[in-house]
């Protein structure tokens, strides 16, 4: 691929062109509170309901603070773009279609996922406590930020929790380059007997997350050779913006490829949602399963048994068992020492190319930029 071939590489639809010409810069802090207002601010100037303004902020925050900033206010930009294009709309909310005993179909009008996938959830969640279970198949959504966010909502409800999305086409199906189906993410959260968080799983069908691929495209930097990118032509590539428009590779190989399918049919298939190639913003689908420990067994057995598979995990890691230099973790306790230790420090440090994004978002509104932090 030739310079001027990379250089008119696209972005994947619906992601704003925030890549700078200039140097790079130092990351910069953002108080965390300064952080929330200005996201509050910007979706209520571009139109939204100040509570539902709120409630993106809250989740953006929450993926910044988790570490998976990627999809935390980094993403303010896009889905600004996306009122813009008319792609989506800043009044779109939930609408119930079909309800039966234990499901719901909803119809998120295209409005932005953090808001109308949130809002199903949590009617999810409040049908799968009164009835034992729920499951939950939403359509004509978007981009639904940090997939943890939705199972982890239902663990807080004292529920297991089981979700996916689908998402715009990068993955293609194995032995192709056509992109069919999304990198679709599997989001997981079983709660703990109190005072212990839940045990979270959320991974994308991706080696890294795609975001941060296109914060390297955004900072110009090259992207590490193990992450296993290729270009058209299926040859390496450290180029972030050959690698977005080349073949994205998915964990596994061919397994991969095959979870993509599988969260495809699930998301979108069975939610009655676009699917495979016709996945585009404001077309996405989600399908939520929450259930009651409760309801489907004794719950203290349940909360004894996760005590038990924790321990023997510990056990695991720890004297002899442990291999040098390596540590045991559940599945989202990275996740949780990062907000914890982000929450006392009261700030969250972005790069450079993300908080110009936002000066730029202030000026184009007319609000107050983000303060920086001394």
């Amino acid at each position: 691929m030739t310079q001027d071939q990379r250089e008119r590489a696209p972005l994947p639809r619906g992601v704003p062109d925030d890549r700078d010409d200039g140097p790079p810069q130092p990351p910069v802090a953002l108080g965390m509170d300064a952080a929330r207002a200005f996201a509050t601010a910007a979706f209520a100037a571009a139109g939204m309901k100040p509570e539902d303004a709120a409630l993106m902020a809250a989740n953006m925050l929450w993926a910044d603070l988790r570490g998976v900033d990627t999809h935390g206010v980094q993403r303010v930009s896009w889905y600004l773009k996306w009122f813009d294009e008319n792609l989506s709309t800043p009044a779109a909310q939930t609408e119930i279609v079909r309800e039966g005993p234990a499901f719901l179909v909803g119809d998120g009008h295209s409005g932005l996922g953090q808001l109308v996938a949130t809002r199903f959830a949590d009617r999810v969640i409040e049908k799968a406590r009164s009835e034992g279970l729920c499951l939950g198949l939403l359509r004509n959504s978007n981009d639904w930020g940090c997939g943890a966010w939705y199972p982890c909502r239902a663990a807080d409800a004292g529920l297991v929790g089981i979700a996916t999305t689908t998402s715009v086409p990068t993955l293609a199906p194995w032995g192709s380059r056509t992109r069919l189906f999304g990198n679709n993410p599997i989001a997981f959260a079983f709660p703990r007997r109190a005072p212990e968080r839940p045990i979270v799983f959320d991974a994308a069908l991706t080696p890294v997350a795609l975001g941060k691929v296109l914060r390297a495209a955004a900072e110009g930097r090259e992207i590490p050779a193990e992450w296993g990118f290729r270009d058209r032509d299926g040859e390496p590539t450290v180029d972030p913006t050959v690698a977005m428009a080349g073949i994205i590779p998915a964990i596994g190989g061919y397994k991969g490829t095959g979870l993509a399918l599988v969260t495809n049919l699930l998301a979108g298939v069975l939610a009655g949602a676009a699917h495979s190639a016709a996945v585009d913003v404001g077309k996405r689908g989600q399908f939520f399963l929450f259930v009651d420990p409760g309801a489907v067994g004794e719950r203290s057995h349940y909360d004894d048994a996760m005590e038990e598979v924790v321990a023997q995990m510990r056990a695991a890691g720890s004297g002899d068992n442990a291999l040098p230099g390596q540590e045991v973790l559940l599945p989202g306790e990275p996740e949780w020492r990062n907000f914890d230790a982000r929450t006392r420090a009261g700030r969250v440090v972005y790069p450079a190319s993300v908080v110009r994004s936002l000066d730029r978002v202030a000026e184009r509104l007319g609000i107050d930029a983000v303060p920086r932090e001394a």
